[in-house]
């Protein structure tokens, strides 16, 4: 998504349309329901297991074994058959997702950067090499973050401190595009540099108990991180252009929707 986004920076790619608000709008509100559902999920194993405290073994009874509860209860509360389909869906979701987060990265490397800055001449059989590499090496580093997670405690914390980092990039190239009408790829990728290197600080460095830790909370993660790519984006912006589209339309934000 970040990638996505940073492309439609690209000289000649600029054009905000009211076409975005809709998937956007819709994906920030099917998400409202989906965390809710997760959160209901752990809350009602409270309930289950305080209720039932027999059913749940001693190991699993402190903190750091909470992401193992769930699995404990597919295992040994739920039909034998239930078991299996849930554990199938489980399986088939996460194919899923991997597999479109595989082929939307590739495909946007290889539109926006491969056959734009690196092989513009590229043909079909070019193409379908660099999108199978692509997709082989985002395919590695995604097993080896997987790996890594394994010796984490809590894959819920781990989870929400990437998604700080990553979405705060998200959201302040979103509205550096949306909001700014000079901004293009050169100010934003700087933006987005100094922005997911900030933000790494700021989830990663209380964990490494410095002196130049972060000092606020990690709710101001994504806020950090958002506010840096906006505003460096639009200070390294100010002395250019308004950006132009391919058909040399000056390009469209949210003002001139």
């Amino acid at each position: 998504m970040v990638v996505a986004l940073l492309g439609q920076l690209l000289p000649g790619r600029r054009g905000f349309s009211s076409k975005w608000l809709v998937p956007l709008l819709a994906g920030a509100l099917v998400s409202i329901p989906v965390s809710l559902l997760f959160l209901f999920l752990g809350s009602a194993l409270f309930v289950y297991y305080t209720a039932h405290p027999e059913l749940l073994p001693e190991a699993l009874r402190s903190v750091d074994a909470a992401d193992r509860i769930f699995p404990h209860f597919i295992a040994n509360e739920l039909p034998a058959g239930l078991t299996g389909l849930l554990i199938a869906a489980l399986f088939s979701a996460a194919m899923s997702s991997i597999d479109t987060s595989l082929n939307s990265s590739a495909t946007v490397l290889a539109t926006d950067f491969y056959r734009r800055f690196v092989r513009p001449d590229a043909d079909e059989r070019r193409q379908l090499r660099f999108l199978r590499v692509t997709s082989i090496a985002l395919g590695a580093i995604g097993t080896a973050v997987a790996l890594l997670m394994i010796s984490i405690k809590s894959t819920l914390d781990a989870w929400w401190n990437l998604a700080g980092i990553f979405s705060g990039g998200m959201l302040g190239l979103f509205l550096l595009g949306a909001l700014s009408r000079r901004a293009g790829s050169f100010a934003a990728g700087i933006g987005m540099v100094l922005g997911l290197l900030l933000l790494a600080w700021a989830a990663l460095s209380p964990r490494i108990e410095v002196a130049w830790a972060n000092p606020l909370h990690a709710f101001m993660t994504t806020v950090i991180g958002t506010l840096t790519i906006f505003l460096v984006g639009v200070v390294l912006s100010r002395r250019h252009v308004r950006q132009t589209t391919p058909a040399g339309k000056p390009a469209r934000t949210v003002h001139d929707i």
